[in-house]
């Protein structure tokens, strides 16, 4: 409780002193107003004084009292493609729940892994990317983890002790985390980002574009982070019951069921009409989401109960997303994102490319670690770098996905809502994801830095 107050203390002060500043060469009043909702925002959500879709309706309110946006613009900015284009991709994830997807790909890594503790790490942290790229973070860290509770459990492996026990506790969410990276459908963080961007700019990020950059930074980063993990805590081995727990739960799921191929055929088609909007214009990928939704209902298809799919849809996440659309756009209006480029970051305009890419891919890292909501520090850093980007001749594209993987992934610390759906079943300590996370974030931070700007130019972004 006196951590709430404490925070709730210091928004406000921060709001008093911004409003008694004086105002500064190129940013006005309602500028100085608009950052300091943010960073009242911060703080609110960092010290949970409310929950955080509400600390964003809070932000969003604020902002016509204090002259940023009329009343009108407030609501229509809360409202966008992205706020559709999510809710539709909560529909593939509660269809795919619904099947034994999972348990079949965990089946496939088990026998691929023949026994080999290391092996079944590495398959459990490839299935859970690869799942991820086109399911939520969040049920697809639960549905792995639940998977290998199995095996854990089966195997007697001790709580805080068990080095498989630490090793698949920690890579579920690495994989899970990286996987999302790999389609704008991965997580909402993508699509808010390309939102953000174009409101921006008026440039956007195919749903191709993306995945050319999205899956060689996947295919990089699994390794590495498995590597990292395998190499610190050395798993010791899995018997031949543990095996046969995961192999009876495939074989219990027996054949595809007609519903199971519906949903794959319906998310397959997505897939290709997402990746084909590329070159045909009207092809729109946020209309493909929500026709992907109604297919789901559809008379004769009929895979999803309204009620699965309201129960299933994380209204937090929607309400947020929107609040911050609000704020950041009343910083755009406002000339506070200007602002911040020109008079805090200026300096940055003469930087190489990989320099830049390398220093925002540390502030995001940094950023996460301290306010660890991606949809927050997405909307406070996609415009001020895209911003940047264009001052320093550098791709906005390449530096918005920067901004995007930074916002959705953490290695460091099991504070974002994905590490700590694992941390919370006592398998590891803070440290050891601290110890295991290092390498993982130096790797991104250099694959940022030295790998994606040079994919960006090739793929004409």
């Amino acid at each position: 409780m006196k951590k709430k107050w404490l925070g709730l203390g210091l928004g406000i002060l921060i709001m008093v002193i911004a409003y008694f500043l004086p105002e500064t060469a190129g940013l006005t009043q309602a500028g100085k107003m608009a950052i300091a909702i943010l960073l009242t925002g911060i703080v609110l959500w960092v010290t949970e004084v409310m929950p955080l879709a509400i600390t964003a309706l809070l932000l969003m309110v604020c902002l016509p009292y204090f002259d940023i946006l009329n009343w009108s613009t407030t609501w229509s900015k809360f409202i966008s493609s992205v706020i559709f284009f999510v809710i539709a991709t909560f529909a593939i994830t509660v269809a795919l729940i619904k099947t034994s997807l999972a348990t079949r790909i965990a089946g496939v890594l088990v026998r691929w892994s023949k026994g080999d503790p290391k092996g079944l790490v590495l398959g459990f942290m490839v299935g859970s990317a690869l799942l991820s790229s086109v399911c939520n973070n969040v049920p697809t860290c639960s549905l792995f983890m639940s998977l290998a509770l199995s095996i854990l459990i089966t195997d007697n492996a001790i709580p805080g002790k068990s080095n498989l026990g630490k090793c698949l506790m920690i890579g579920i969410p690495f994989g899970t985390m990286i996987g999302g990276a790999m389609t704008p459908a991965g997580t909402s963080i993508n699509i808010m980002a390309i939102g953000l961007l174009e409101e921006a700019t008026g440039m956007t990020i195919s749903f191709l574009d993306w995945m050319l950059m999205g899956i060689p930074f996947a295919v990089i980063m699994v390794p590495i982070s498995w590597l990292s993990l395998v190499m610190i805590f050395k798993p010791e081995a899995i018997s031949q019951k543990s095996e046969d727990t995961i192999n009876n739960m495939v074989i219990s799921a027996g054949r595809l069921t007609s519903q199971e191929k519906k949903i794959i055929t319906i998310i397959g088609v997505m897939l290709v009409a997402w990746i084909a909007s590329t070159w045909v214009p009207w092809l729109d990928a946020t209309g493909i989401a929500v026709m992907g939704l109604i297919a789901f209902f559809f008379p004769g298809i009929e895979v999803l109960t309204w009620d699965e799919f309201v129960k299933g849809v994380s209204w937090e996440v929607i309400l947020m997303i929107g609040g911050v659309q609000a704020v950041a756009a009343g910083i755009m209006a406002t000339g506070a994102a200007n602002w911040l480029v020109d008079g805090i970051m200026a300096g940055a305009a003469n930087w190489s490319t990989p320099m830049l890419a390398g220093a925002a891919a540390s502030v995001m890292t940094i950023l996460h670690a301290i306010c660890p909501v991606g949809p927050a520090i997405c909307g406070m850093a996609t415009v001020p770098i895209s911003g940047l980007a264009l001052l320093a001749g550098a791709s906005p594209a390449v530096l918005t996905m920067i901004v995007a993987l930074g916002a959705a992934i953490t290695f460091i610390l099991p504070l974002d809502c994905v590490p700590l759906i694992t941390y919370s079943k006592g398998y590891y300590k803070m440290g050891d994801m601290v110890k295991a996370g290092i390498v993982p974030t130096i790797a991104m931070i250099l694959v940022c830095a030295f790998v994606l700007p040079v994919l960006g130019p090739l793929i004409g972004i």
